[in-house]
């Protein structure tokens, strides 16, 4: 039953997108975290279908001459194009060498798929202005907002969410109803900087910079209230960093004084031991898991176990208790499962996206500020979660999307040259869109 309504849903996001150009990547956007909202209740192979029926729909209603513009476009990148496609030849060879060929394949066939958007859609939508760095931003921020309202009627309605021990106390943290804390962690991570980024964004409106300050500040509320402490390092890194390179010296001072007022309000509030006693838990678990991922990457370090096989392979190294996990950290999973040569395809890709966006100087300019800080704060994230580049899942999809578009500005055309949103809509109009 649950394989035919995705397969329903993805027949219904096929035609929303077909011959709607502005759609493309909001329908992949949302069927993304759609992705993780379904393996809430179903964890097979259709919770994929919803996200192939709408790329499905982006490749069949570009047609031809979409098509050829699309090689023009691939031709302008051929350093990132050969980056990608080296990274994904590792993926495939892990997966011909893997432990389990069947999860590989699962994890692996979706890549592609991803890496085209990353290289091809986005770029090409964000180009011929049918599409904007902010539209995305809208959306996680309104998923985000969305998630914190659930995450909240759940915990104070139904008294539903994750215990957290603190010392000798329970604190019942809130988490998304269709996912763990961690998973609605996330999410949040994305969201808060990217409301943020809206609520301080100077080509805005009045009214809609503070329409976003508030829903900034209700997400806030959930990523403080998740106690996923991950979470709040990652969407402060975030947000700090489109300060610094935004809005300059004078920003970041404003910035940095406010969060020490808040802190310190919060420790009046709370006393400090409880947040001694919160952090010193933090990472013991992870420990161990990582630990097992270097014991399981030295018996496979050149290709790896193969994609989405690192739970399998590191089972004999941890307690029953961790069976069925990643190592969370992006970079040892990525070693773990990919191998030496998906680790350093890796580096260089992600690597070199954040250091084109510094060369090309994003200071005061508000979509190559924003880019860099999302990726910023994804990669804190990382730290102590795994992300798998090229990825379908919600976290995977939006990382990928963002290190195609920050190869773009490296070797296509400036994002800043993009058309602005009335520009944008009045394109739309005029072309019968």
């Amino acid at each position: 039953m649950a394989f035919v309504v995705c397969s329903i849903l993805a027949i219904v996001g096929l035609f929303l997108v077909w011959g709607r150009p502005q759609f493309y990547i909001p329908g992949l956007v949302i069927a993304a975290i759609g992705v993780e909202v379904i393996h809430h209740w179903y964890a097979g192979i259709g919770q994929y279908l919803p996200w192939v029926g709408v790329w499905l729909g982006v490749m069949i209603s570009a047609g031809p001459g979409v098509w050829r513009e699309w090689g023009a476009l691939l031709r302008r990148q051929k350093v990132s194009v050969l980056l990608f496609a080296l990274y994904l030849a590792g993926i495939v060879a892990s997966t011909v060498v893997g432990i389990d060929r069947t999860v590989s394949l699962r994890y692996a066939l979706g890549v592609p798929a991803v890496l085209v958007v990353a290289l091809l859609v986005f770029p090409w939508t964000i180009e011929k202005g049918y599409t904007t760095v902010a539209d995305v931003f809208r959306i996680m921020g309104l998923v985000g907002i969305l998630a914190t309202f659930s995450a909240g009627i759940a915990a104070i309605g139904f008294h539903s969410g994750f215990v957290v021990p603190v010392g000798h106390h329970k604190i019942l943290a809130w988490q998304w109803p269709f996912a763990n804390k961690n998973t609605f962690g996330m999410l949040l991570t994305f969201a808060l900087p990217a409301a943020s980024f809206l609520a301080l964004n100077r080509d805005e409106s009045l009214g809609v910079r503070r329409f976003w300050t508030a829903g900034a500040v209700l997400i806030l509320i959930g990523v403080a209230l998740s106690y996923s402490r991950s979470s709040w390092i990652a969407s402060m890194v975030g947000i700090i960093a489109f300060v610094m390179l935004y809005y300059g010296r004078r920003g970041t001072l404003y910035l940095f004084g406010g969060l020490i007022l808040l802190a310190g309000g919060l420790v009046a509030k709370t006393g400090l031991h409880k947040w001694q006693l919160l952090w010193s838990k933090g990472l013991n678990g992870r420990l161990v898991l990582w630990t097992a991922g270097f014991h399981a990457m030295a018996h496979h370090w050149v290709l790896g176990v193969g994609p989405g096989n690192s739970p399998a392979a590191l089972r004999p190294f941890v307690p029953a208790i961790y069976a069925g996990l990643t190592p969370s950290d992006s970079l040892l999973r990525t070693a773990v499962e990919l191998g030496l040569w998906g680790l350093v395809m890796w580096v260089l890709l992600v690597g070199g996206a954040l250091l084109g966006l510094l060369f090309t100087n994003p200071w005061h300019h508000w979509q190559e500020s924003a880019i860099f800080s999302f990726l910023l704060a994804s990669l804190a994230q990382q730290v102590v979660e795994s992300l798998m580049l090229g990825g379908v899942s919600f976290g995977d999809f939006f990382f990928t999307l963002f290190i195609g578009l920050a190869w773009y500005n490296v070797f296509g055309d400036r994002i800043m040259q993009a058309p602005s949103a009335s520009h944008l809509t009045a394109r739309m109009h005029g072309s019968g869109v």
